[in-house]
């Protein structure tokens, strides 16, 4: 395979994507490796891909996915606990796919860079190190960009961006990938693409940076198939980076069917970066072992799950060894396997997710020394989150989550509030803190609380704690307000809707 170099015209395509519900697993064991799953995580239509990160500066691992059918970025803050806050969502424009946490202009808080398939973009949202994100930079980087990854590719210490365009997984041509260099001020600059020449029809699906020829420079490893996800043909090309960030073709290898996804890791420990690719078509992933630089063996493929879209390679049990992690879109679930630190994989199981899952990663959410594991699950809106060690969460339980109230005509000067009580329960097996509880909204003059047992308060299983909400006015007509609970589960805060109607 050889590739061209130019610079790329910009092109808009546009598409629509379609989702429906189903439900999910919530227990899986194997050997020594337990999970238990959280509570869904709502986000918007159709995760894409997650990333994660310290995105408010609190110590807590958060979330962030981008959304392909709601155009939009949800980001969930961690409570901690392997639970999480209510995602807060913000449009950025159409079909986004892709996502990464990256510091982009080095000023220490987490940028988030995303690819928008729809316009034919790579956006950088700067962090204001509070979990919220601004946008700064778009750019054009080609047709149809559905994965990304960063690196220092040229060596100035900035991390640039490499853009996967697949025409929308290989059905509006031309398919290639591009560099967009950091201007070094967070932002990009124009693409140089890189392109098939010998016109095989065959369209890049993943990428993953890493030294693959022994000079030290950032090489890219691509992943390519052919538009028709039942082909036989598949390819990972390895590209040379020249050193300052523009690259040549070096090798091509195929090690297995219809490609979707590639990670790379010291698997083997020689030293030396190895590659971890997923078969869609043939439900697989391979791994090739670089012997030496630029020299790489294939191993006989692991079976999988059905249609393997992700792979990560971490150490999951603790024994200092990489470990694979799988993501199987048609059987809702992933795949885990332990290694041997030679190149061996043994199965431990394959573990329920939420409904098509389309992304993994692993972090250590509720702050046990375990790593977990959560997907971006595209059939059900939301992220689902498998905490190690049989990881015991906080589940609330609210009374109601609507109060009315009704006040009769009184001609005195005093009106006395009329009460009703909320009881705040944990019906989950983790501790449940309650870190705030207050009203507001534009009638919240009408409202007041008396006897509030919940305010920083720690609820063990089973535990309760109760308040009571009064209304009083002196003035005529409906009044609407608010009562919201803060805790450290997920979904957080609650909240209760206060209607008082008052006769005057």
């Amino acid at each position: 395979m050889t590739f061209s170099l130019k610079r790329i015209q910009r092109v808009i395509f546009i598409g629509v994507m379609c989702t429906w519900m189903t439900g999910w697993s919530i227990h899986a064991q194997a050997q020594n490796l337990t999970y238990t799953p959280t509570p869904n995580n709502p986000v918007g239509r159709a995760p894409q891909a997650i990333a994660t990160g310290d995105f408010n500066g609190d110590g807590r691992w958060d979330l962030a996915t981008v959304n392909g059918t709601s155009d939009d970025v949800s980001v969930l803050l961690g409570n901690g606990n392997g639970t999480f806050q209510s995602a807060v969502s913000f449009g950025v424009g159409k079909i986004p796919l892709a996502l990464i946490a990256e510091d982009m202009d080095r000023d220490g808080v987490l940028d988030l860079v995303l690819a928008l398939s729809g316009s034919d973009q790579v956006v950088v949202l700067k962090g204001d190190g509070k979990g919220l994100f601004q946008k700064v930079t778009n750019q054009t980087a080609g047709k149809g960009t559905t994965f990304i990854a960063s690196h220092d590719l040229n060596g100035d210490g900035w991390s640039d961006v490499v853009a996967i365009n697949s025409g929308r997984f290989g059905y509006y041509p031309p398919f290639n990938l591009s560099v967009l260099l950091n201007d070094g001020k967070g932002k990009l600059q124009e693409p140089v693409v890189y392109e098939q020449a010998r016109g095989e029809g065959m369209f890049p699906t993943g990428v993953f940076v890493g030294e693959f020829t022994g000079d030290g420079t950032a090489d890219l490893a691509v992943t390519w198939s052919q538009p028709s996800w039942s082909s036989a043909k598949g390819l990972v090309s390895i590209l040379r980076n020249s050193g300052d960030g523009t690259f040549t073709p070096f090798k091509d290898m195929q090690p297995g069917l219809t490609l979707s996804a590639i990670q790379g890791a010291d698997i083997d420990q020689n030293g030396l970066m190895d590659l971890a690719v997923t078969s869609l078509y043939a439900d697989t992933v391979g791994i090739l072992l670089q012997q030496q630089p630029g020299e790489f063996q294939a191993l006989e493929p692991i079976k999988v799950g059905f249609a393997p879209v992700g792979v990560a390679i971490h150490d999951i049990n603790g024994d200092d060894k990489f470990d694979l992690v799988v993501v199987n879109r048609d059987s809702n679930s992933l795949s885990l396997f332990v290694g041997n630190g030679r190149g061996a994989f043994t199965s431990v199981g394959h573990f329920g997710v939420g409904a098509t899952p389309a992304a993994v990663v692993v972090i250590d959410f509720d702050q046990d020394r375990l790593p977990d594991l959560a997907t971006a699950s595209t059939n059900v809106d939301g992220v689902s989150v498998l905490l190690s060690g049989g990881g015991a969460i906080p589940l609330p339980s609210i009374s109601t989550d609507v109060l009315v109230f009704e006040q009769g005509s009184d001609s005195s000067s005093s009106v006395e509030p009329s009460f009703q009580e909320v009881r705040f329960s944990n019906i989950g097996l983790g501790l449940l803190r309650v870190d705030q509880v207050h009203i507001s909204g534009a009638g919240a003059e009408a409202f007041t609380m008396q006897a509030n047992t919940c305010q920083n308060l720690t609820l063990h299983t089973g535990e309760s704690c109760r308040l009571q909400v009064g209304f009083a006015s002196q003035q005529a007509g409906t009044h609407h307000a608010t009562l919201t609970i803060q805790d450290n589960a997920s979904g957080s805060p609650r909240q209760v809707i206060l209607k008082g109607v008052s006769k005057g």
